[in-house]
């Protein structure tokens, strides 16, 4: 996948599992709504974070993005002093979280100590009678107190919607107060997570019902499903174009396990059984369950045949041994977009002249 460190330009960080919401969709979220029992509750240290960043003292990184695979990184105990040693290490850091955790006088600090460097996701689901719904457990005037305070404190932010069927309607008035506010950015993401499931609507913990607003998703889902038997086939059989190699991105889990992408950090903690995980099963079988570690082999992880050979051959000519991994077909399948945070799913506004994304 990548030949060695110097051909890496982003590293995106599952830094905890901690969160203090209990999104449905989640994969922290078990399908009866409770905690999910399989994924461990742990954080990233300043130990892993030194052996992350070593070789890129003299190579600096584009990016390091904090995605919420399973935490959001705002709630993690080790997150200040890691926070404060990346900054040496990359020229950017894109920090995605929910907004709802922390006070506003933490937020103003951390404008400050992150300057140019630090760009700040706020993912709102909507406003102050919608955002919660979904987002179990948030607070929508605690969120707007705290990115109000890093805002004001010099913060870049970005508000970020998913759009449901509860929020669509609420769009262009929480883009107005997303200018109002100072945010930088604005953007708009599409689900497909309803897709390939029997389910139009989820029901929380808290018993709000979520249901899924139809667009171009159903229409292009619908499409594959003329083309091929079913989607499985689809998957099997797609031409693959891997996001984060073209992206020169890799992922790290809360364990620090190296994975080829996000999407591969998932299906291992995930509380029931998915077509991910039974694909995993096939390389984890042949490599062991800790040929990823990187608190046990650091960088060396990515020599392994996993990176150097398997991936690529999974995805351009599979055998027997090199099996396609269901999650490349699915997330990197070129006739089918299902992340939400690319290409038609993806739709971003600037509220000003500053760039627009990391």
């Amino acid at each position: 996948m990548f030949e060695n460190t110097l051909q890496i330009r982003k590293l995106m960080l599952d830094h905890t599992s901690r969160c203090n919401l209990m999104c449905p969709q989640c994969g922290r979220v078990s399908k009866d709504q409770k905690l999910n029992p399989k994924m461990p509750i742990t954080d990233l240290t300043l130990n892993d974070y030194k052996i992350l960043l070593e070789p890129f003292k003299n190579n600096q990184l584009e990016t390091i993005i904090h995605c919420g695979n399973f935490g959001d990184v705002i709630a993690s105990p080790t997150f200040d002093k890691t926070l404060l040693y990346s900054l040496d290490y990359t020229d950017k850091i894109r920090i995605e979280t929910n907004g709802s955790a922390r006070k506003p006088t933490w937020w103003n600090e951390l404008a400050q100590k992150g300057k140019d460097k630090l760009h700040v996701v706020f993912s709102i689901d909507g406003l102050k009678d919608t955002n919660h719904l979904y987002r179990i457990g948030s607070n929508f005037d605690k969120i707007i107190a705290n990115a109000t305070a890093y805002i004001n404190a010099g913060g870049k932010a970005e508000w970020q919607f998913i759009e449901f069927e509860h929020n669509y309607h609420q769009i262009e008035e929480a883009e107005k107060l997303a200018k109002d506010l100072g945010f930088k950015n604005f953007t708009v993401k599409y689900t497909a997570r309803f897709q390939n499931t029997n389910k139009k609507e989820i029901k929380t913990r808290k018993g709000n019902i979520v249901k899924n607003k139809e667009s171009h998703i159903k229409k292009d889902y619908d499409n594959i499903l003329s083309i091929y038997k079913d989607f499985d086939e689809y998957v099997a059989n797609t031409d693959i174009t891997c996001k984060f190699k073209k992206d020169k991105r890799l992922f790290i889990d809360m364990e620090m396990r190296l994975w080829p992408c996000c999407w591969f950090g998932g299906p291992k903690y995930f509380s029931h059984n998915t077509k991910q995980w039974e694909s995993f099963k096939h390389f984890l079988n042949l490599y062991g369950e800790d040929f990823n570690d990187m608190r046990k082999h650091g960088w060396n992880v990515l020599q392994h045949e996993f990176f150097q050979t398997y991936l690529e051959q999974s995805w351009n000519n599979p055998n027997d041994k090199y099996k396609r991994i269901y999650t490349c077909g699915r997330t990197c399948g070129q006739k089918y977009e299902f992340s939400s945070g690319y290409g038609k799913n993806w739709n971003t506004k600037e509220l000003s002249y500053e760039e627009n994304r990391l």
